[in-house]
C-alpha cells in the first residue's frame, strides 16, 4: 500500500492529510495544535493509529472520511457533491490527479474519468493565526450539461468527543442571539433559503466538547463566507465519527455547468482551539479578518457617525437637515450619513426605489447644499442606497418590469413594498453602477450605507433561479465601485444585521449590526456578533432615550457605554439634547476618539457570569497596556450585588491603574449605601490579582452599565 502524507504548519497549528493509495482522495488525519516534526516512522504510526475497525453489517473495507466524500465509496455521510446529467451520471468516483504544496498551501486536483468532472481543492493554513481556509471548484469537461444539486464548500471531520454546537439565530431587531444544540445521533441542520445571509441563521458555528465556555474547552470555529442562501450540517454517525459540512443552498436546476464551465463554492474558514475556549477561537478569527480579509481602509481611524434616519425619517427639508448636521457636529460627529428619502417620490417607503437620481422637488439645487454644510463642519459625507431593490411604483419599474427577479406566471410577494432587481443582468448591473458612480463623483461621497431590506422570493429570470448569480453580482458591483473610487467606504446593512458574513465583508468593511438601537437588546446582539467579527467594524450608535423599535426608555450613560463597544456613532436627533446630555455625550465621544487607535486592533474577551441578565465583556490593547471592561445589567438582577468581575488577557506582573471611565458614578450611588472603594479614587493592582480575585462591581439597577479602564502605570 502506497501511503502518502502532506503537512502544513502555522505558528500554533498543524494540518495533516493522509491518503492510502496513489489515487485516493486525501483525508484530514489531524487539524489542531501543532504536532512535533515527523519522519517516515511517524508517518506509518499516524496511519496505524487512525486506522478504523470494520464492524459487522458494514462494508468489507473501511472507508475514510475524505476531503470530498462520495456516495459511490459507500460512506454513510452526506456527499460533497450531488448532481446529474439529465438523470444520468448521478454519481461519480474521484481519483487524485495531483497535489501541489507550497509553504502554507495545498492545491489538490481530483477527477472522475466516467463523468468527466474535475474538483480542485485549495487549502491554506494562515501562518500567524492558524486559520484554515478551504475552497472547492467543480469543473465539467463532459459534452453534456451537468446539473449541480449540492456542492459542499468543505467537509471537516470533528473530534469524536464533540457533542455541542453554539450557533447564532435571531430575527429583525434582535440578531446574533446564541443558542446551544446537542450533537446527538442524526443530523443537526442549520440553513437559510432567504437569498441573503438572514437575521435567522448566521453561517458560522462554534463546535466542541460538551460544556465549553468562553475560556475553557476544545472548540472548532467554522464560518462560511457567503451572503446568500446557505446550509450547514453536523452529523454524528453510527460509527462515532462526527463531521461538519457547509455550502450554498441551491434552488432546483439553478446551477448547471456546460462543457468547460466551472463553479467555485464560497470559501469556508476554520480555527481549532484545544484550549482557551470560545474566546481563543474568536480572537484568532478576528486577527485573520484584519490581516487577510477586510478592506484596507478598516485599518484607518474609524470616524464617528451621525445617521439621519431615526432623527428625521423621510423629512428631508433642507433647513431641518442643516440644523441636524450642526447639532451632530456639536456632539463630535465626523461623518454625516443622509439616509433613505433623497430620491424622487420617496416621501414614504412605498415608492421611488430604483430611481437613483436626486429629487429636485425636495432638493432644487441637488444635494450640494447638504454636502457643503456637512463639509463646512469638517465632516465626511455618506449616502444611503438600496441598489438591489425596486418599488413597482417607480420610473425604473414602469420602464423595465422585466428587470425584477420573478418566476412566470406567479406574482412575487412584496416586502416593504419592493421587489428585487436581477443585478446579474448586464443592463441592470450597468444601470446601477453608472447611477451610483455618477453620484459618488458629483458629490465626492465618502461612504455608502448599502441596504438590502427583504428576502428573495421567486428569484428567477422568469424561468430559472438566479439566487447564486445575484449574490455574486452584488460582490462584483461593490468591487467595481471600490476599484474605481479608491477612497470609498461601504457599509453592509440588510434591515440591520441580515448580511454580516465574511463574503460581503471582503467588500464592505462595516456592518450595521441591527436596526434596533435599544442598548439593552444591543448588549446581547453585539456580544453574539463578536464571535466571528472584530469590534471596529461593528456599527454601534447612541439612540434616543426611548428606543424606536422597542419603546424602552434607557439611561443616556447605558446607551453611550454600549455604543463604545464598536464603531461609535449617533442615531439620534441631537437638536433635542439638553445641555447636560450634550456634555455627557461629548465626554463619551472624546473617550472614543482618544482610544480608537488601540481599540481597532484590540483583543475581545467575553466573560462568563453566574448571574442572569448580567453581560460582561472586555477589549484589551495589543500590548496589554490598556483595556476597557463593560458590565451591563440588562434587567433586575436576582442578587442584591453582582459580585466580582474576573478579568482576562492582562499581563500578570504589570501594575495597573483601575478607574471608572463612565460618567455615571453619581447615578449608581443612588442605589447603594456604599460603593466599592476603587470607584471613588481608583486603585493600583497587579494584573494577576485582577485575573484571579477580580474587581468588585457596584450595585447595578436594571438597564444600567459601567465602563472601567485598566491601564498600566
Amino acid at each position: 500500500m502506497a501511503l502518502s502524507l502532506w503537512r502544513l504548519d502555522s505558528a500554533d497549528s498543524t494540518l495533516l492529510l493522509t491518503a492510502s493509495s496513489q489515487t485516493s482522495v486525501p483525508s484530514i488525519a489531524w487539524f489542531g495544535d501543532r504536532l512535533p516534526d515527523t519522519d517516515d516512522h511517524d508517518l506509518e504510526g499516524i496511519i496505524a493509529i487512525t486506522d478504523l475497525p470494520i464492524p459487522m453489517a458494514k462494508l468489507d473495507e473501511s472507508v475514510p472520511l475524505s476531503l470530498f466524500p462520495e456516495r459511490s465509496s459507500g460512506i454513510d455521510c452526506a456527499p460533497a457533491l450531488r448532481g446529474h446529467c439529465n438523470g444520468a451520471l448521478f454519481d461519480h468516483r474521484m481519483s487524485r490527479v495531483s497535489v501541489e504544496q507550497s509553504d502554507q498551501g495545498l492545491q489538490i486536483l481530483l477527477a472522475d474519468a466516467a463523468s468527466r468532472l474535475e474538483v480542485a481543492l485549495s487549502l491554506s493554513l494562515h501562518e500567524a493565526t492558524g486559520v484554515l481556509s478551504i475552497t472547492t471548484t467543480l469543473s465539467n469537461q463532459n459534452e453534456h450539461e451537468y446539473t449541480v444539486d449540492w456542492l459542499a464548500s468543505a467537509t471537516m471531520p470533528l473530534p469524536g468527543n464533540y457533542r455541542e454546537c453554539l450557533h447564532l439565530h435571531g430575527r429583525w431587531g434582535l440578531e446574533f442571539q446564541t443558542h446551544r444544540s446537542s450533537i446527538s445521533p442524526g443530523v443537526l441542520m442549520l440553513q437559510s433559503h432567504r437569498g441573503r445571509t438572514s437575521h435567522e441563521r448566521y453561517p458560522g458555528v462554534m463546535i466542541g466538547q460538551a460544556g465549553f465556555n468562553q475560556n475553557q474547552g476544545d472548540v472548532l470555529a467554522a464560518n462560511l463566507a457567503w451572503s446568500g442562501s446557505h446550509q450547514s450540517s453536523i452529523e454524528l454517525m453510527s460509527d462515532c465519527r462526527v463531521y461538519y459540512q457547509s455550502g450554498v443552498s441551491l434552488d432546483p436546476g439553478e446551477l448547471r455547468l456546460s462543457q468547460g464551465e466551472s463553479f467555485t463554492a464560497p470559501t469556508c474558514y476554520f480555527k481549532k482551539q484545544s484550549t482557551g475556549g470560545l474566546n481563543a477561537a474568536s480572537q484568532s478569527m478576528h486577527q485573520y479578518m484584519r490581516s487577510e480579509l477586510l478592506p484596507s481602509w478598516t485599518r484607518n481611524e474609524r470616524p464617528v457617525h451621525a445617521n439621519s434616519w431615526e432623527a428625521v425619517y423621510f423629512n428631508h427639508e433642507l433647513d431641518t437637515l442643516k440644523s441636524l448636521i450642526d447639532a451632530a457636529a456639536e456632539v463630535g460627529a465626523e461623518r454625516f450619513i443622509l439616509d433613505d428619502g433623497w430620491f424622487p417620490a420617496r416621501r414614504s417607503d412605498n415608492a421611488g426605489l430604483g430611481d437613483w437620481v436626486v429629487d429636485n422637488g425636495v432638493y432644487p439645487q441637488g444635494l450640494q447644499p447638504v454636502v457643503d454644510h456637512v463639509r463646512s463642519h469638517g465632516m465626511q459625507f455618506g449616502l444611503w442606497f438600496e441598489p438591489e431593490m425596486v418599488n413597482p411604483d417607480s420610473e425604473l419599474y414602469r420602464a423595465h418590469p422585466d428587470w425584477a427577479l420573478h418566476l412566470q406566471p406567479h406574482d412575487t410577494p412584496l416586502a416593504r413594498y419592493q421587489q428585487v432587481l436581477n443585478i446579474d443582468k448586464t443592463e441592470v448591473f450597468d444601470y446601477l453602477y453608472e447611477h451610483i458612480a455618477a453620484l459618488v463623483t458629483e458629490y465626492r461621497i465618502d461612504y455608502i450605507k448599502w441596504d438590502h431590506n427583504r428576502d428573495l422570493i421567486l428569484a428567477g429570470d422568469g424561468t430559472r433561479s438566479r439566487m447564486v448569480r445575484q449574490t455574486s453580482a452584488c460582490y462584483r458591483l461593490m468591487q467595481k465601485l471600490t476599484d474605481n473610487f479608491a477612497e470609498l467606504e461601504i457599509e453592509s446593512c440588510s434591515s440591520g444585521g441580515a448580511r454580516a458574513d465574511w463574503g460581503v465583508l471582503r467588500h464592505a468593511g462595516r456592518v450595521w449590526t441591527s436596526d434596533s438601537i435599544d442598548a439593552i437588546d444591543r448588549a446581547k446582539i453585539q456580544r453574539g456578533y463578536s464571535y466571528f467579527n472584530p469590534p471596529e467594524i461593528m456599527g454601534a450608535h447612541v439612540g434616543h432615550a426611548e428606543a424606536h423599535l422597542t419603546g424602552r426608555e434607557i439611561n443616556i450613560h447605558t446607551r453611550a457605554i454600549v455604543a463604545l463597544q464598536g464603531q461609535y456613532g449617533y442615531e439620534i436627533d441631537a437638536r433635542k439634547l439638553d445641555a447636560d446630555e450634550k456634555e455627557i455625550l461629548s465626554n463619551y465621544v472624546s473617550l472614543y476618539k482618544n482610544n480608537r487607535q488601540w481599540l481597532s486592533n484590540s483583543t475581545t474577551w467575553r466573560l462568563d457570569t453566574a448571574i442572569d441578565n448580567l453581560t460582561c465583556n472586555g477589549l484589551v490593547s495589543d500590548d496589554k497596556k490598556v483595556s476597557w471592561w463593560f458590565a451591563i445589567a440588562e434587567a433586575s438582577l436576582a442578587q442584591t450585588v453582582p459580585g466580582s468581575m474576573v478579568l482576562c488577557g492582562l499581563d500578570q506582573e504589570t501594575n495597573y491603574q483601575v478607574r471608572l471611565l463612565s460618567q455615571n458614578k453619581e447615578y449608581l450611588e443612588k442605589f447603594t449605601k456604599k460603593i466599592p472603594k476603587w470607584l471613588i479614587d481608583g486603585v493600583t493592582v497587579k494584573g494577576a490579582l485582577l485575573m484571579t480575585v477580580g474587581l468588585a462591581l457596584p450595585v447595578m439597577p436594571a438597564q444600567s452599565a459601567v465602563l472601567m479602564e485598566i491601564k498600566s502605570k
